[in-house]
């Protein structure tokens, strides 16, 4: 026999690893009884596995030793009971055993299995317990990233509608209410205009959402031509809310919203207007 192939095949890793079937493991075992350097091969992989499982183990969670040392006692107990009864004697050839026993070998495989058996256990449980905490970390996060900008959503309407109601209680504040331009389709909106300031709100009462593609754009007309105030975003119709207007209005006759093109229009569509507001002179 080459000695050197057999322990390069990877037979002796795989009896002390109990992957060969009975044929295999009886030959294993008595080329391991023949050949010395095959029984010295042996201890090695066997002390190698063992080192390599105890130096990767990690530190058990208390609430898992209970069940570990009684699965190990349960282990010990049937390896004690097939050790331990001795067949009716026979005549036997005297041999010198060149191999450890079967009972030695029983044992380090066990420890190695167990070894093993505890470290990926152990692994498995505390990567289970970080992708827990990491995922209820990442939970709590977005949960404040969430309230935070609610905080602020909040503070800003309760800013613009503290300003809005100041300016109402203003007695130079103009209200004008634009009525609906189509018969038959109820809508409207209002102004509240500080011509004093050139402050101005809108506040939608009745518009229907605009079709895809399409978006709410605001007028004023300022000596027979309109002037763009700006298309007011979908959010604002939906709530039926009000908002500031961002533009400073000195003068203007009336005010007006059209339907057009997702992104505004450099001039009304004339017959887009939706609802039209004359200011009181």
């Amino acid at each position: 026999m080459n000695i050197k192939e057999y322990i390069e095949s990877g037979l002796l890793e795989a009896y002390v690893l109990d992957a060969l079937n009975e044929q295999e493991r009886s030959e294993v075992e008595a080329n391991i009884a023949r050949y010395p350097e095959l029984a010295a091969e042996l201890a090695s992989i066997e002390a190698a596995m063992l080192n390599f499982a105890l130096a990767n183990a990690k530190q058990v969670p208390d609430f898992m030793q209970d069940k570990i040392w009684n699965a190990i006692e349960s282990s010990q107990a049937q390896i004690s009971d097939t050790d331990y009864i001795t067949p009716p004697a026979a005549p036997q050839p005297k041999t010198i055993p060149l191999a450890p026993q079967p009972r030695e070998m029983n044992w380090s495989r066990a420890a190695i299995w167990i070894a093993f058996a505890v470290s990926a256990l152990t692994n498995f449980v505390l990567l289970g317990q970080r992708n827990k905490a990491r995922e209820e970390q990442v939970a709590v996060l977005q949960r404040v990233d969430s309230l935070s900008q609610q905080q602020k959503q909040l503070a800003t309407l309760v800013d613009r509608y503290k300003k809005a109601s100041d300016m109402l209680a203003d007695s130079a504040t103009q209200t004008i209410v634009m009525h609906t331009m189509k018969p038959g389709h109820p809508m409207a909106a209002t102004v509240y205009w500080s011509k004093a300031n050139g402050q101005a709100y809108v506040a939608i009462e009745k518009l229907p959402m605009p079709p895809k593609g399409m978006q709410y754009q605001m007028w004023v007309i300022q000596n027979g031509k309109p002037v763009d105030m700006g298309v007011l975003p979908n959010e604002l119709i939906a709530s039926t809310g009000m908002d500031k207007v961002n533009m400073k209005i000195t003068d203007g006759q009336a005010f007006a919203i059209s339907l057009e093109k997702e992104g505004g229009s450099p001039t009304p569509t004339m017959d887009n207007i939706y609802v039209l507001g004359k200011v009181a002179s």
